[in-house]
């Protein structure tokens, strides 16, 4: 599952599993910064990298059985 965090200007963070959304509150809210997170059924998550507004968020996952980067 991919979590989506957005950080505000006043110091709150949010988080949200759709990045459309997370996206629309970036933009409502000018300086606030994002970041994506991928978690396994097991616990472990991994930072996969920065919410862009201007350009496409694809990631890639290093050991696992992805093959390209072609998703969001």
């Amino acid at each position: 599952m991919k979590e989506y965090i957005v950080h505000h200007t006043n110091g709150e963070s949010e988080t949200y599993y759709n990045l459309a959304a997370a996206k629309k509150a970036m933009k409502s809210d000018q300086g606030s910064t994002g970041v994506i997170y991928k978690t396994w059924a097991n616990g472990d998550f991994e930072c996969l990298g920065n919410i862009s507004l201007a350009s496409h968020n694809r990631t890639f996952v290093a050991n696992t059985r992805q093959r390209i980067a072609n998703y969001n």
